[in-house]
């Protein structure tokens, strides 16, 4: 009998870093998932993935109710487990949204946000309470 090694620990701040298509990673129930390959074979399209990256898409894979075989592909494309990140991942992830600047997608509705403000937005805040409280106690 084989084991496989342990799935790496990915931050869920590193999600963030793949959101295109060469480079598309989906966090579902718990695991993370390149479908960079897969783009041009997703039978409702690559923008339904794309659209998906970055965050939990579980409740949306979900809703589909996908076959068997595509929960088979699915479990093929598994790269690794998410966690949370530590306070320097944090950091690092809000670094980088800071520098790439926050600014408003153009939605059919004018609603829509820019996916720095989703990610960047609640992980600066995460950094600064974190700062608070080291330098208030």
């Amino acid at each position: 009998m084989t084991t496989s090694p342990p799935l790496r620990e990915i931050p869920t701040t590193e999600l963030a870093e793949h959101t295109t298509r060469t480079s598309a990673w989906m966090l579902i129930d718990g695991k993370v998932h390149d479908v960079t390959a897969f783009l041009d074979d997703h039978p409702g399209g690559d923008e339904i993935l794309l659209d998906a990256t970055a965050r939990d898409a579980t409740q949306e894979f979900e809703d589909v109710g996908h076959s068997g075989e595509a929960r088979a592909q699915l479990a093929e494309m598994v790269i690794g487990v998410a966690r949370p990140p530590t306070a320097e991942e944090a950091a690092v992830a809000a670094e980088k949204a800071a520098a790439a600047g926050v600014r408003m997608a153009s939605g059919a509705d004018g609603a829509g946000m820019s996916m720095a403000l989703k990610v960047g937005l609640p992980i600066l805040l995460v950094v600064l309470a974190v700062l608070l409280r080291m330098y208030t106690t």
